[in-house]
């Protein structure tokens, strides 16, 4: 029986623990994926060992066990090496980074066959910290040798992860913004969503305070009284949300785990809702693959973020005799996943006119381009490629090609191109 390509998955791949979770369409949300028969212990450690007699590779708790025991060696920090572009010498043998990280996911993902050995994914997205250029292409890169491309796999950070997650929930949980505490590795991090209502579709932001310096892993174990961490994170929770209106806040990251911020959490249900838990960013990654898909739940909301443009750049034509807009990039999209291009016949035409519509500030900025030194030919005999990307959020790069029109009128193979900074 053929294998049934269904499956909607969320990776929370972290450097000391990951996590997945899958869609379960009976109950409409993500169920985590466990690699032992407790189904609360769903964190994996992220790392891998190589038997030294048999050579056989484990991953998880079991390559801590290969190394505690003598039996064999221990690759962790999977995350570190893709980033800095590490190899490893196992036995003898070089291993790239990359290959580590296709080890290590292909043991993760054969969990799926557990709970669901009749299906493949469909789509999955891989939601990490910080994901840099050299990250994502090490993460795509790995998903490809396991044969599953870019159409099926997206990456993106905790901080879209957590958008997905918030604006899946019922929408009485964020009819206000929405806040969140994370105390990971690194210390304490508050981001809240503002979501602007005044007209459709509704345009989600986000705004970032750190705390990181003030209040960390170091910082609170030099602080023995528990009284004492308490009323430190209390100051700086009421920081956070002075004068501001906030529905929901979810608070994660092992820095909360124990009892000791309870009292806090308590306090700040005052008015508001509160959740604690470990598996937001998975779950969050796992709506936004359900998005992804072709559910298309938040199709009347924009998202927003440091790394997201906030303009629409689009250009009018005709097609079908009716003029339309042919979009170029789409506000909300992050800039680094913009390289879009298009080809057109000019009419008549020795300019072309880019527009950008900006999303916050509702208007409509138009560029124009002239095609200057583009040799005369007969009406309707001029193909050129539009292409445009991004050097930054606020930096467009639109480069206009001639391609001439086949063998009758050949391409000058010239180029204009225009920055756009806004």
């Amino acid at each position: 029986m053929s294998e049934q390509r269904s499956l909607i998955v969320g990776f929370d791949l972290c450097e000391q623990d990951s996590q997945i979770c899958c869609y379960n369409p009976k109950t409409l949300e993500p169920e985590s994926i466990c690699a032992t028969s407790d189904k609360t212990k769903y964190l994996i450690p992220t790392a891998l060992g190589v038997k030294q007699r048999t050579k056989e590779w484990v991953y998880g708790e079991e390559s801590f066990y290969c190394q505690e025991s003598g039996a064999g060696v221990l690759i962790d920090r999977l995350i570190t090496k893709v980033i800095n572009q590490e190899d490893t010498d196992i036995y003898g043998v070089p291993f790239s980074p990359v290959a580590l990280l296709e080890k290590y996911l292909r043991k993760c993902l054969q969990l799926l066959k557990i709970y669901y050995p009749l299906n493949s994914i469909q789509k999955i997205v891989v939601t990490v910290k910080e994901p840099s250029e050299t990250l994502k292409d090490g993460i795509y890169k790995a998903l490809n040798s396991m044969g599953i491309g870019k159409d099926r796999a997206f990456v993106q950070s905790h901080s879209q992860s957590y958008q997905y997650y918030a604006l899946y929930q019922n929408k009485e949980l964020w009819m206000n913004d929405v806040g969140l505490f994370d105390f990971d590795e690194n210390g304490l991090l508050y981001q809240q969503l503002l979501i602007e209502r005044k007209s459709l579709p509704y345009l989600v932001d986000m705004e970032e305070k750190n705390y990181r310096d003030i209040l960390n892993n170091q910082v609170a174990a030099d602080i023995t009284d528990k009284e004492k961490l308490e009323y430190l994170f209390r100051n700086l929770a009421n920081q956070a949300l002075h004068k501001q209106i906030v529905s929901t806040i979810y608070i994660t990251g092992k820095g909360f785990e124990g009892n000791w911020a309870d009292k806090v959490l308590k306090e700040l249900c005052i008015g508001r809702r509160v959740f604690k838990g470990q598996n937001l960013y998975v779950k969050g990654a796992c709506f936004a693959a359900k998005e992804l898909s072709g559910e298309h739940k938040l199709d009347n909301i924009l998202l927003l973020g440091d790394d997201m443009i906030s303009s629409t750049f689009y250009l009018l034509g005709y097609y079908d005799t009716k003029q339309a807009e042919a979009v170029l990039a789409k506000a909300g999209t992050l800039w680094c996943e913009v390289e879009e291009k298009m080809d057109l016949i000019l009419d008549d035409l020795h300019e072309i006119t880019i527009y950008r519509k900006d999303i916050l500030k509702h208007e409509t900025i138009p560029y124009t381009i002239s095609l200057d030194g583009l040799p005369n030919r007969p009406n309707k005999t001029t193909r050129v490629e539009v292409r445009i990307k991004f050097l930054s959020k606020n930096t467009a790069v639109i480069s206009i090609k001639d391609k001439g029109f086949g063998s009758l009128y050949p391409s000058t193979n010239r180029i204009w191109e225009k920055e756009i900074v806004y």
